[in-house]
């Protein structure tokens, strides 16, 4: 009796697990408009001016976007720490043209963006099928 007891308690305990990782997958995804988000099939050109100065949210950079259309919107960069340790630049003034996709994350609009161009290169955010990128190594400057 005593194996089966232990047997069940290591399939409890797997399970669990499992259920715990799978729910925090899909609540990371959803917070930060992960792949789950990123519908290449919804991709627009916003040209414009950067607005003001980037600033962090929830782990993430974000920078507002004043289009040519005259309305702003917040772009989405990335996770804070890998766009830090790039070595794309832009400030207040600056125009750029974000691919990105609109989307609504935490009732706030805002756009994912999958690259930036500028006059100091292009930022890839994203791979061609709408994955983010975490790996420092996969943030690209193209000249």
């Amino acid at each position: 009796m005593r194996p089966k007891l232990v047997f069940s308690l290591f399939i409890g305990v797997i399970a669990t697990l499992l259920v715990d990782i799978v729910v925090n997958a899909i609540d990371r995804r959803d917070r930060h408009g992960s792949v789950d988000a990123y519908d290449v099939r919804a991709e627009r050109v916003l040209e414009g001016i950067v607005a003001g100065k980037g600033h962090v949210m929830d782990g993430f950079m974000y920078f507002p976007l004043k289009t040519m259309a005259d309305t702003i919107v917040e772009v989405q960069l990335g996770p804070n720490e890998f766009v830090e340790h790039s070595t794309f630049i832009f400030k207040p003034g600056d125009t750029v043209v974000v691919v990105g996709v609109p989307v609504v994350l935490n009732q706030h609009a805002v756009v994912l963006a999958r690259q930036v161009s500028g006059m100091s290169g292009t930022l890839v955010l994203r791979d061609d099928d709408g994955v983010l990128s975490l790996m420092p190594t996969t943030w690209e400057r193209i000249r």
